[in-house]
């Protein structure tokens, strides 16, 4: 069972887990699967933060940015950059256009491209972060997207497959 999973390196990934049946040892074979419902669970809390990234952008202005992230099979939390608190109408208001681009069923769409490329078309890259030459984008919005970032998570097929998005609090880091 993996219970972890880091990036000590570029282009090393490390999955620390615990042995659940039989006792392994150096040179045995190993299958490893993916508990599907936890990784579609995963799949539409991610590809939510997208939504809700561009309707903080939308209703808050476009310096509310991502600064971190928690996507779990259960939830999501978002951490964004922003100097005010957040009025119950402007939360109405995110919550509501997160939604409609759920219901609006649009196309996630996948795209490697040179970095620079991206960059140019106005992806948004985020935190920083050391990007490769070549970097994977997700569209969302069909004909007018509405989101356009350098991401290498795992998304749903269509906005439609995250169900709904409620957004149960909103604080301050600082409180």
């Amino acid at each position: 069972e993996v219970l972890d999973m880091g990036k000590p390196a570029a282009g090393v990934i490390v999955h620390k887990g615990k042995v659940v049946k039989g006792y392994p040892k150096v040179g045995d074979d190993a299958i490893a699967t993916v508990d599907i419902q936890r990784r579609r669970d995963i799949m539409r809390n991610h590809s939510a933060t997208h939504l809700l990234h561009a309707e903080l952008r939308r209703v808050l202005g476009e310096h509310a940015r991502q600064a971190g992230s928690l996507v779990a099979p259960d939830r999501l939390r978002f951490d964004f950059t922003h100097p005010d608190a957040i009025t119950s109408d402007q939360l109405i208001q995110i919550e509501a256009g997160v939604n409609q681009h759920i219901l609006g069923d649009f196309p996630l769409k996948t795209t490697i491209k040179p970095l620079q490329q991206a960059i140019s078309e106005g992806a948004m890259a985020l935190f920083g972060e050391k990007y490769a030459d070549t970097v994977r984008t997700i569209t969302i919005g069909g004909e007018k997207p509405f989101s356009y970032e350098l991401c290498g998570g795992t998304h749903v097929g269509e906005t439609g497959d995250i169900g709904i998005c409620l957004i149960t609090s909103e604080g301050s880091v600082a409180a």
